[in-house]
This record gives C-alpha cells, sequence and structure tokens, in this order.
C-alpha cells in the first residue's frame, strides 16, 4: 500500500501544478472553457486521490477491530499456552499497527 499511496501523492502534486498552471499562466493560449476544464479536472482528481487515501488509512483501523473481535470470541478458551500464544501475537500485530499510526 505503500506504494499506492506514494503513486497518489505524486499524482496529487502534478495535479496541483496542473491547476495553478491553468489558473495563474496568462501565456497560455487555451480558451477560458479549456482551463476551466483542466481546473475541474484536477480538483476532482485531487478529491478522489483524497477519497482513496482515507479509505486506507481505515484499513488498519478495521483490521485491528477485527483482532479484537477474535480475541473476544477467544477469550473463553481455557487458559493455557495455545491461547496465550494467540494472543500473544494479536499484541505483537496491534503493536505494530499501532507503531504504523504513529509514524504518521
Amino acid at each position: 500500500m505503500k506504494k499506492s499511496l506514494y503513486k497518489l501523492e505524486q499524482i496529487s502534486q502534478s495535479l496541483n501544478s496542473h491547476e495553478v498552471y491553468y489558473k495563474f499562466n496568462k501565456d497560455l493560449d487555451a480558451s477560458d472553457k479549456y482551463r476551466k476544464g483542466r481546473i475541474n479536472a484536477a480538483k476532482w482528481l485531487n478529491e478522489l486521490i483524497y477519497y482513496f487515501i482515507q479509505k486506507e488509512s481505515m484499513f488498519l483501523v478495521e483490521f485491528k477491530e477485527q483482532i479484537q473481535e477474535q480475541r473476544k470470541k477467544l477469550s473463553d478458551l481455557e487458559d493455557g499456552d495455545f491461547k496465550q500464544a494467540l494472543f500473544d501475537e494479536f499484541n505483537i500485530i496491534e503493536d505494530m499497527i499501532s507503531d504504523r499510526n504513529n509514524s504518521k
């Protein structure tokens, strides 16, 4: 997903450049309608990118919620090595998710 996010961020920067170019370049030989179309397309695409970046950030939240649901289901298991191993693995992964969220 990092590659996807990186690519979306690159596209967003490019769209911002296009928007500024078509908004403020007085030497450009293009009709007002063409300029407006390019600016509107860049804005819309940037909004779409924002939506997908937000959606990606929710994947980890949903993933962690699934782990917590599984933890609740397994809490009725008899205490022992098996249960401890399951919960240890859940803890490690939840810590990794928390570390990723904190490093943003």
